[in-house]
């Protein structure tokens, strides 16, 4: 199944200008901001962690530098042409082959299926109300038809290629989950929980390296918890998932000896990312790990990069973006009780980027 001509051509051409504008325009834009006097400074700079209002400064500094380049501002205007456009191709090709994608859309389980925990009555968020993540149309309980949209539409064609966000061009997406997956310290894993776990694509990974494993997932979605449960169903790999807030589980203290963390805490606020890893440091059972990939923080990259990541959450409905960037996991995961706590980067790009730590 597939959508029309007329919508893979239009999304061809956006993974295209997304590429020609994460290589060659970008790589000029790189050049033109090492050519400019205040580079080695700032290079120097970001070298070295520093407290929020510091690191806004710095930013604010690079980005002066950094968009004085025509070719950063173009490279700028085709992402954000991109990102919008992306979801007008894929819906509309949708809509186009309605009936034919309405007949294998996934639908709710009937009550009481065990392996679906919906709570219609959970109120979400405050950091997550209103927001239409990476720019969806009515965030991601938006649209009924999300993944068709998704995996017929924008992720084969534009997604899929890289260049946005922390993800280079022709990085395989895939095997990055499994290689965060293989951060694992241990090799027999029993029962592994994944916070923000939307459609089960991660889960699904992990049952290829812990074949016993038993498969927890949480997400406040109702929508991406179902089309992850049909995922389930066409896969074979059985999961067991909660409509939750990942500061609040339903999983019992001690309960999990494995957490896998995948491109969740840059959507949360510091404080929420906080508070989730301590519910994570809860649901531990000693000596269980929790592995977390995400874009690197700003300490990582030098000031170019830090641009570009920053530059998300004004531009890409990324509101946290920029907090993620400045938040230290690493430290906050010490703090909370974790022990051997690491972080590192599994490729040049520093994406994915890694932190990891154990319960005593």
């Amino acid at each position: 199944m597939n959508v029309d001509q007329r919508a893979r051509a239009g999304l061809q051409f956006l993974g295209s200008l997304q590429v020609f504008s994460s290589t060659e325009l970008q790589q000029q834009a790189e050049e033109d901001f090492a050519e400019s006097d205040e580079a080695p400074g700032l290079t120097q700079e970001f070298q070295t962690d520093a407290d929020r209002d510091a690191w806004l400064e710095r930013l604010a500094q690079a980005r002066e530098v950094v968009e004085r380049s025509p070719a950063f501002r173009f490279n700028r205007l085709y992402q954000r042409y991109v990102a919008e456009e992306n979801w007008v191709r894929a819906i509309t090709g949708v809509e186009r082959r309605r009936e034919m994608f309405a007949k294998v859309a996934p639908t709710p389980p009937p009550k009481g299926d065990p392996r679906l925990h919906l709570n219609p009555d959970l109120e979400m968020p405050e950091y997550y109300q209103g927001v239409e993540w990476h720019l969806q149309p009515g965030g991601l309980d938006g649209y009924d038809l999300s993944a068709a949209m998704a995996f017929s539409g924008f992720i084969p064609y534009v997604f899929a290629r890289g260049g946005f966000a922390a993800v280079a061009v022709g990085d395989n997406l895939l095997q990055q989950r499994r290689d965060v997956i293989q951060q694992f310290r241990s090799d027999s894993l029993k029962r592994i929980y994944d916070p923000g776990c939307g459609g089960s694509g991660t889960l699904g990974l992990c049952r290829e390296r812990f074949p016993e494993a038993e498969l927890i997932g949480g997400d406040l979605s109702a929508q991406v918890l179902i089309n992850g449960l049909k995922f389930s169903d066409k896969t074979g790999i059985p999961v067991e998932l909660w409509q939750e807030d990942a500061r609040h589980t339903a999983q019992a203290d001690g309960s999990v000896d494995g957490v896998i963390s995948y491109a969740l805490h840059h959507e949360l606020p510091p404080e929420v990312s906080f508070d989730v890893l301590k519910e994570m440091f809860r649901i531990l059972e000693p000596g269980g790990e929790m592995v977390i990939s995400d874009p690197p923080p700003f300490r990582a990259v030098g000031p170019f990069q830090a641009v570009m990541l920053d530059w998300e959450t004004e531009n890409r409905s990324e509101p946290y973006f920029t907090e993620a960037g400045i938040f230290n996991l690493a430290q906050a995961m010490s703090e909370i009780g974790f022990v051997d706590v690491e972080e590192y980067p599994l490729q040049e790009t520093c994406y994915p980027w890694v932190t990891r730590g154990r319960k005593p």
